[in-house]
């Protein structure tokens, strides 16, 4: 070959492989330099074809490999030519799969396909980085799935780990599961949501369709709030991610995707819609389950299904509305709301409530508006949605246990584990902010004064202080809090610790709850030691600091202004989703939940005398302190002014104030330069207290906030969240909220200004004119 042919074939070579690259590449974007290129090619290993008349005994198959020709990492695009091997795209893991599995064939002779299993550990990989001449692989029997990993919940289906107090997050396809170092590696950038790679393009597991659009605590760890949104809006909007028309049957008749489009475009579509036979009322709106009562009212007229069929719900009442035998329990609430239906009667009714006998042309009432009736419908499947938002510290995670103690599930034992570790944890947190208070009281105090220590605790002490300051405390606890339990316990007596806990609002870092915890040092450390509830609604760090925490709850509504009664004449079931969660990125998420039905703000009225420190939003590396009172109304501000949340009400939640009552004696409420005219505004009374004063006037300069934005009033609640009957009060205030926002939207308050002077006193003794 001479010169020029050679020059010509590797310039031919080098132009395949840039059309390739530019394959690989995003549309528009430029070659990148050689210098700059790193990619790596996984392929599937092809074994030599075996006779059949090898004796292998594939039970016991299980061996170690030493291979020499390791496959190849490509970092260079001058090469000539491709390795000749098949290409299979495997992103989801880095180890190349194949196994050993011996099939008898139908003449009964012993069919064998190589198989074998290349599981590469992260040594093995950074032991092939150092050394590419070979590579030590364990090949073991691969049992076969249909296609789905074979995996327990708590084991990484990628490396293999697996820890009960680490969670793990899983492909909505086929529920492989991943560790936060596997999770990238495994779905890539996600453009169809939480899917590996080998799973794009393939419909998601129905079960999992709830968990559409719904980001976990790990994907908000790993992802910055942008990236988890947009996550989570391709999870939720991607093709491939929808229902397809296959799989609904309404009134008999398969949907066509012009049909499922339309009945999903609808002004009022069904909600949580799931794989199944459907009965739809094109007449009157009404839609349920096939062989089953309504569920709900959805938009009338759509052309969608075919005709209504007479048992389409399996009634067996003789009574009929618009061709339907109605179920018992229809029959039921329209005798308790007096609509006579005798058996053989057939009514016709319309989307807007109105009903008539067949043939007779003359509209006895409206349905819709009877008591009970159908109109119960829109509210049965309805969750409300309440957002709940707060600083750190504020008691949104306390509120978010004490509802779940009220009407959630019980806690699992996993979730048991956890609080015991982040508990015993947390106890020497507290205890460092008191050393490291010490060693500042005592330099303030010189040589001799009450914060001297005895020399042993000294020793710990510096150690403590010494992880925290280096960020090891992790590596130490909990692990060791059984090993140096004792000496914390006589650390926590002496007094200097005393007389440091003294001057604890000299401490902005030390919880109200350290004393709790620190006076059981001895019992929290114990290997048999079970959280009690006062623990766990003392414990903090529980719900997550970043990200959402969501809890479904329901209760029976049995306030005096509830009016309509079940199908068994009980009281109305309330179905609400409480969202809590943390700002630590501005605001930057709020577009997500424009469907919220109210907005709770947190504020613990003991915040007015201590520090918020927070990073600069234009600089991360300044630290930024001010007066933690002020960082509340900044937020409250920001959440205020946020266009989805335009025509929201917001509850004002003023909590711990069994704290703010015992510190505003000894602390006076003017230290915070938003509250330094309380004192002229105090009012000299042996009735009420000066807490209750103070409460009040706190109420009113948030008020005053809220309406300068909105011009709309702020509902505000006394709480003291370690008290379930106080949590359990405000739950129910913010129910008859959401009430009297529905009649407000249906103008039943025709003096409204006036009814805004008293909203802030409903549930108070004391009534203040502003």
């Amino acid at each position: 070959m001479t010169d020029d042919d050679y020059a010509i074939n590797e310039q031919t070579s080098k132009q395949h492989w840039e059309d390739l690259l530019r394959k690989m590449l995003p549309a528009g974007a430029p070659l990148p330099d050689e210098d700059q290129l790193d990619y790596s090619i996984s392929v599937e290993y092809q074994p030599p074809t075996r006779p059949h008349n090898n004796n292998i005994n594939h039970h016991s198959l299980s061996r170690t490999i030493t291979t020499t020709n390791p496959i190849p990492i490509i970092k260079n695009s001058n090469f000539t030519k491709p390795p000749k091997i098949h290409h299979k795209y495997t992103s989801a893991t880095t180890n190349l799969a194949v196994s050993l599995v011996t099939q008898a064939s139908e003449t009964g002779e012993d069919e064998i396909s190589n198989v074998l299993s290349f599981d590469t550990t992260q040594e093995e990989e950074e032991e092939e980085d150092n050394n590419d001449s070979s590579t030590s692989v364990t090949a073991s029997p691969v049992v076969e799935t249909g296609g789905k990993k074979n995996q327990k919940k708590n084991i990484c289906s990628r490396c293999g780990n697996g820890n009960r107090l680490k969670e793990k997050e899983g492909c909505i396809v086929c529920d492989a599961r991943y560790c936060s170092n596997c999770l990238l590696k495994a779905m890539g950038s996600m453009p169809e949501g939480r899917k590996c790679v080998g799973c794009i393009g393939q419909p998601i597991d129905e079960s999992r369709r709830q968990r559409l659009g719904k980001c976990s605590r790990m994907l908000s760890k790993i992802c910055s709030p942008l990236e988890a949104r947009q996550i989570m809006l391709a999870e939720k909007e991607c093709f491939a991610n929808q229902l397809r028309p296959e799989q609904l049957v309404v009134n008999g008749r398969q949907l066509r995707q012009e049909d499922l489009c339309e009945l999903l475009g609808c002004r009022v579509p069904p909600l949580k819609l799931k794989p199944g036979k459907y009965w739809y009322d094109k007449d009157s709106g009404l839609w349920g389950q096939e062989g089953e009562k309504p569920d709900r009212i959805v938009s009338s007229k759509l052309n969608v299904g075919g005709k209504l069929q007479m048992d389409a719900s399996n009634g067996n009442t003789q009574v009929y509305i618009n061709g339907r035998e109605i179920t018992k329990v229809e029959l039921r609430v329209l005798k308790l709301a007096k609509v006579q239906c005798p058996q053989g009667t057939h009514f016709w009714l319309y989307d807007d409530g109105s009903y008539e006998e067949e043939g007779q042309n003359n509209i006895k009432g409206n349905i819709w508006g009877k008591v009970g009736v159908y109109s119960n419908l829109e509210h049965s499947t309805r969750v409300d949605k309440l957002m709940l938002f707060g600083l750190e510290g504020s008691g949104t995670s306390t509120i978010f246990k004490q509802v779940r103690f009220l009407y959630g599930d019980k806690l699992s034992s996993e979730e048991l584990q956890h609080l015991k570790l982040m508990i015993q944890s947390n106890t020497y947190r507290y205890l460092s902010v008191l050393l490291e208070g010490r060693e500042r009281f005592e330099e303030e105090d010189g040589s001799e004064s009450v914060y001297s220590f005895k020399p042993k605790f000294k020793h710990f002490s510096d150690w403590l202080l010494d992880i925290m300051a280096m960020g090891d405390f992790e590596n130490y606890f909990p692990a060791a809090t059984r090993e140096y339990a004792p000496l914390v316990d006589e650390i926590w007596k002496d007094p200097a610790i005393q007389e440091t806990y003294k001057r604890r609002d000299e401490l902005n870092f030390l919880p109200d709850v350290a004393k709790y915890f620190l006076d059981q040092t001895i019992e929290l450390s114990s290997n048999d030691y079970e959280p009690s509830e006062k623990d766990i609604l003392y414990a903090q760090g529980v719900t997550p600091t970043n990200g959402l925490s969501c809890l479904d709850f329901s209760f029976r509504d049995h306030s005096p202004m509830s009016t309509s009664d079940d199908e068994n004449g009980q009281s109305p079931l309330i179905r609400f989703q409480l969202l809590g969660m943390k700002l630590h990125d501005g605001c930057k998420w709020l577009d997500m939940f424009e469907d919220a039905r109210l907005v709770i703000f947190c504020v613990a009225l003991s915040d007015y005398d201590q520090v918020w420190a927070h990073k600069d939003k234009d600089n991360d590396d300044v630290i930024i302190t001010e007066n933690k009172m002020l960082a509340n109304r900044d937020l409250f501000e920001r959440l205020a002014k946020q266009a989805c949340f335009a025509d929201i009400p917001f509850v004002l939640i003023l909590n711990k104030y069994d704290i703010f009552e015992e510190k505003i004696g000894r602390t006076p409420l003017s230290v915070c330069e938003w509250f330094s005219d309380f004192g002229a505004a105090l009012v000299k009374t042996s009735t009420v207290s000066l807490a209750n004063q103070a409460y009040y006037y706190v109420g009113i300069k948030f008020k005053e906030v809220y309406a300068g934005i909105t011009g709309r009033k702020l509902f505000v609640w006394q709480s003291v969240g370690r008290e379930r009957g106080s949590v359990q009060g405000g739950i129910s205030y913010i129910t008859e909220v959401i009430r009297w926002d529905q009649q407000r939207h249906q103008h039943l308050y025709a003096h409204d200004d006036d009814h805004d002077n008293t909203s802030f006193y409903t549930h108070s003794n004391l009534i203040v004119n502003k």
